[in-house]
């Protein structure tokens, strides 16, 4: 059976691994750095506070740190807000981010579905502002959205924040791949935050730190902050994970210079999928997916290639990859095998 995600691979060796989507560049040298120094104090515990990190990303974010909560990762923040706020009745969008409706299932949350179009792209349109009824708690939304890698449009968000803002729902929006977005301020939540939405973001995909987990929340309001620093494990963030947010927090340059990579890579690999005949989605993020035969993966994987299965995903079925944008090099490794694969 092929892994559906290459995070963790296992016993599979020598594998060009283009199902987890990290940023290509690697990590910067100044967070290796800033890690190796912080090992001489490793026998202390860290701040369970995040103080100096909230403060760094309050001025990164334009706003007061007592409204940033700092967790083991985007996934630690997702079951913590969960069950800090146990809601009754939850929204998601499908295709998605599992572990949304994982968190939602832990507190026996009932879970409502609003379901994507194929034949629309999988755009999140306005249909979804008549899912956000009164009887709701919660909602997520993703944008760029995992597994498809479409955007919300802005004119969508800010209506989905008035009506959530309206109903008494909290709105928690994940923007964990925004870093990886051309002009990703003009498609942020975060130009329509309001006292009921949490914004997730991560330093996990953008900068190479998937084995150093550190995520952190953007509050609408300081009360939602605190009830949501309340929830979970005391030290969530290690004094490593810290110290190397801080360090990223610097690197300017090396997000410009990521968006400008990714952006060009995409478009090649996109295109040169495109004309191989696959089905491809319009994503803005450091991945795309797309529509193939359900063997491709098995013929990739025996080439040492492997792609992320998105069966598992509801509302998609076997058929449906999600591949990251890698270097150039190896993302022509990709192109040419999925066409030696479908075109003989």
């Amino acid at each position: 059976m092929i892994q559906q995600h290459g995070g963790n691979i296992g016993q599979l060796s020598n594998i060009l691994d283009f199902s987890a989507n990290i940023n290509p560049l690697g990590e910067p040298e100044s967070v290796k750095k800033a890690v190796a120094e912080t090992v001489c104090d490793i026998e202390k515990y860290p701040d369970p506070y995040c103080t100096e990190l909230r403060d760094r990303l309050g001025k990164h974010e334009k706003i007061g740190a007592e409204r940033i909560v700092c967790g083991n990762g985007a996934d630690d923040l997702i079951f913590r807000i969960v069950h800090a706020f146990r809601p009754e009745r939850a929204l998601i969008c499908v295709p998605t981010f599992s572990e949304y409706s994982r968190a939602l299932s832990e507190t026996g949350c009932e879970i409502q579905e609003h379901i994507l179009d194929e034949e629309l792209d999988f755009e999140l349109g306005e249909s979804i502002l008549m899912n956000l009824e009164r009887s709701l708690d919660m909602c997520f939304i993703c944008t760029p959205n995992n597994p498809t890698g479409r955007l919300i449009a802005p004119e969508i968000l800010a209506k989905i924040s008035v009506k959530c803002l309206e109903n008494n729902i909290i709105l928690v929006c994940d923007e964990c791949f925004m870093g990886f977005v051309e002009d990703s301020e003009n498609y942020s939540l975060r130009q329509f935050l309001n006292e009921k939405c949490i914004i997730l973001k991560a330093f996990t995909k953008l900068f190479a730190m998937a084995g150093i987990r550190l995520g952190y929340a953007v509050c609408g309001s300081s009360e939602i902050a605190l009830k949501i620093q309340q929830s979970g494990q005391f030290w969530s963030v290690s004094a490593l994970a810290q110290t190397a947010g801080i360090a990223a927090l610097d690197e300017t340059e090396y997000v410009n210079k990521t968006v400008r990579y990714i952006t060009e890579e995409r478009r090649f690999l996109a295109a040169e999928l495109a004309k191989i005949g696959v089905k491809l989605y319009d994503g803005a993020a450091n991945f795309l997916m797309f529509r193939s035969r359900i063997e491709l993966a098995e013929m990739l994987l025996a080439e040492g290639i492997l792609i992320r299965v998105c069966a598992n995903f509801r509302g998609l079925t076997y058929g449906f990859y999600r591949v990251a944008v890698r270097t150039h090099d190896e993302n022509i490794r990709l192109i040419n095998a999925v066409r030696r694969f479908l075109n003989g």
